[in-house]
């Protein structure tokens, strides 16, 4: 029996809408990780996820919205590696808050293709104009410092605190992946510095709250 002939054609995969979506965003993902750079085109995240050039057009009006999905990805991503590495560590401690920075240091330093597209200039002007915000691991940083300041009886605004931490943290890192801190202090380990720095602040901190709470009890 004769059998029918060969298609010798590639064919694109027959993604369902949800699919065809997601698979650009990854495709566009990994063209940003090979390059280290969102230097690509929107025709070839199509190639790469294997449509044709005028699909990614049904999900997203350009390379700038692909890019914000792209990043947005990134963000949830950090949420989990934050999540998973302060299981466990119990509530309310300084120990918490560091493995959640030290969390964060990491997520970036693996992530470098990443850092420009997450940080930068284009997604906070994306977002603005889409008037919405990415997934922020900064709000569970803040549940954390809140934790920490109940279980240490001291009212402040736990937001703030967070401000100031998480500015240590990212500023070592920008350090670490310009080759700054390599020339300044190349001894240092970052996440050594993220501990002492993080337990320095809290503590002589908590120690102030302390004073001002006794000042007003003996007033």
């Amino acid at each position: 029996m004769s059998q029918p002939p060969r298609d010798t054609h590639k064919r694109a995969p027959n993604y369902h809408h949800g699919d065809l979506k997601n698979t650009l965003i990854v495709a566009a993902a990994e063209l940003i990780e090979e390059r280290n750079s969102s230097d690509f085109t929107i025709i070839e995240a199509a190639r790469r996820a294997g449509v044709s050039s005028g699909a990614p057009y049904r999900h997203f009006k350009g390379k700038e919205a692909l890019l914000l999905s792209v990043a947005e990805l990134g963000f949830l991503g950090l949420r989990d590696a934050i999540a998973n590495a302060i299981s466990g560590i119990q509530k309310g401690t300084i120990e918490r808050i560091i493995a959640a920075g030290h969390a964060y240091m990491r997520y970036i330093i693996d992530k470098q293709a990443f850092y420009d597209l997450m940080w930068g200039e284009l997604l906070v002007d994306a977002m603005a104009s889409a008037g919405t915000r990415p997934p922020s691991a900064f709000e569970i940083l803040v549940v954390l410092v809140d934790d920490w300041l109940n279980a240490e009886s001291i009212e402040q605004d736990s937001r703030m605190l967070s401000v100031q931490l998480v500015a240590t943290a990212h500023g070592l890192v920008s350090l670490q992946l310009s080759r700054r801190l390599s020339r300044i202090a190349p001894d240092v380990c970052i996440y050594d510095a993220l501990q002492q720095s993080a337990y320095t602040f809290l503590l002589s901190y908590k120690a102030l709250a302390r004073e001002r709470t006794a000042h007003r009890t003996d007033n």
